[in-house]
């Protein structure tokens, strides 16, 4: 049983932690020292010192930001990656430390057939007992380790995944100052070259891969997935309005081609015409037993029509707990050789796309409400990231003082200024997200099977 004492410690840990997060107290954040303050961001200039918040604060934060990634996942690798480096940072200087001061001391080894005599009563004659021992050694001390790394990984899995990023720089910096540095000048060009000849084969294999699934609205899908996937070629018809999609994907290059499957008819499930279960929601709990209704007139929030009458009524509340959520289990599946391996067990992006749990509300008014959210959503961010990657390369060409200077000033009083101005309008006409999604979402596809039906001959 937990005290009331412990339990409103808690209650403020768990509110001190909720204030810090909004207050920005586990955000990470790099100062530059011996600069004066500016309402403009400063990029941090490598080679120069910097400190970072994390460092101020108590071990028991550090502690429980690492053991729990989930909340602050960047805040939480950067913190085990700074207190991995300050780790390393100690042991080296302990160990020039003592090699100046003492020598190291030899230690006294004790061998295997002495330990067999001293600890099991053997002797020097009987090998099988001695190679059962050693055996038996051997498989203790691999159970031993591989028990001791699975539960340092498991106790700390952040300052594992903050070690592999740190070698993976490390190994990055290596290649290109050090061992490059070191190359005869007829060694560089050798390098240069076979850099240039393995971007030449790259980009081949991306065009072909490419012009595989260069096309639109094409093809017959049940012909198409009777070359990859028998066992579910036979499901379609003309019923489920299907349409295979090809695109290109993968962790390592060259991509692998993925497949899916779309249904452009209405799928008939508890979800489709029922939100939740109302088995459950009709129970009532110890917390609607003391609800009463509120009188008519007061907090009406919403206006409802009926006919040409306008009334108000008390909107309902937005909780969605309980609600159904559509598992489709249709993930991106690839396109491999070995059409009868279970691939789509190993594969990550068809693990990762299979198990994703989507909300689907049983209104279509509704569903289309979101589909039109989600657009304008992803138009914004799709305007803001052009936006960032001009800023971005116009500060790596040139200083941050000399971005305006560079800029030749507009001549308002020169002829062609108007026709300077109608092509910039035309530039930014042509920033046209809806026709950019409309040709994204054809390329690669196939025909619907209901269409392929409609031009057989009758």
């Amino acid at each position: 049983m937990v005290s009331a004492k412990e339990r409103k410690k808690h209650i403020v840990e768990r509110k001190l932690r909720d204030l810090g997060i909004h207050a920005g107290r586990y955000q990470s954040k790099f100062v530059a020292r011996g600069v004066e303050k500016s309402r403009r961001t400063k990029p941090i200039v490598y080679g120069q010192p910097w400190e970072s918040l994390f460092m101020r604060k108590s071990k028991r934060e550090k502690r429980s930001i690492v053991k729990r990634p989930w909340e602050y996942p960047m805040g939480a690798q950067h913190l085990a990656a700074i207190v991995i480096q300050k780790r390393v940072r100690g042991h080296l200087t302990r160990l020039s430390l003592q090699g100046l001061l003492r020598s190291r001391k030899k230690k006294l080894k004790m061998s295997l057939m002495h330990r067999f005599i001293a600890l099991h009563n053997g002797n020097f004659d009987d090998k099988e007992h001695f190679r059962r021992f050693c055996a038996t050694r051997l498989k203790a001390w691999y159970k031993m380790k591989k028990a001791k790394y699975a539960f340092t990984l498991q106790r700390n899995p952040m300052y594992h995944i903050a070690a592999m990023q740190i070698q993976y720089k490390w190994r990055m910096y290596f290649e290109r100052t050090m061992v490059r540095g070191e190359l005869t000048p007829r060694e560089r060009a050798v390098v240069r070259i076979q850099a240039k000849w393995r971007c030449y084969t790259n980009k081949r294999i991306y065009r072909y891969y490419r012009d595989l699934i260069n096309f639109r609205n094409a093809g017959d899908p049940m012909l198409m997935l009777r070359a990859i996937n028998p066992t579910e070629a036979s499901l379609l018809d003309a019923s489920t309005n299907a349409q295979v999609r090809f695109r290109l994907g993968g962790s390592a290059f060259p991509p692998t081609i993925y497949y899916k499957i779309f249904t452009r008819g209405a799928v008939c499930d508890m979800n489709a015409f029922s939100p939740k279960d109302y088995t459950t929601a009709r129970q009532i709990g110890p917390r609607n037993v003391n609800v009463r209704p509120t009188p008519p007139g007061v907090g009406v929030k919403k206006i409802i029509r009926v006919g040409n009458a306008y009334y108000g009524a008390n909107q309902c509340g937005s909780n969605m707990a309980g609600w159904y959520r559509r598992w489709d289990n249709n993930g991106w599946r690839p396109v491999t050789s070995k059409v009868l391996a279970p691939t789509n067990d190993i594969d990550p992006i068809t693990v990762a796309t299979a198990n994703r749990r989507r909300s689907y509300h049983h209104l279509r008014v509704v569903r289309q409400q979101q589909v039109v959210q989600q657009r304008k959503e992803k138009k914004r961010q799709w305007m803001k990231t052009i936006y960032m990657e001009h800023l971005q390369k116009k500060a790596e060409t040139s200083a941050p003082e000399e971005l305006h200077a560079n800029e030749p000033p507009i001549d308002f009083e020169s002829d062609d200024w108007e026709h300077q101005a109608n092509d910039m309008f035309d530039w930014a006409d042509r920033l046209d997200f809806d026709n950019y999604v409309t040709n994204w979402s054809a390329l690669g596809t196939t025909t619907t099977v209901k269409d392929e039906l409609a031009m057989l001959p009758q």
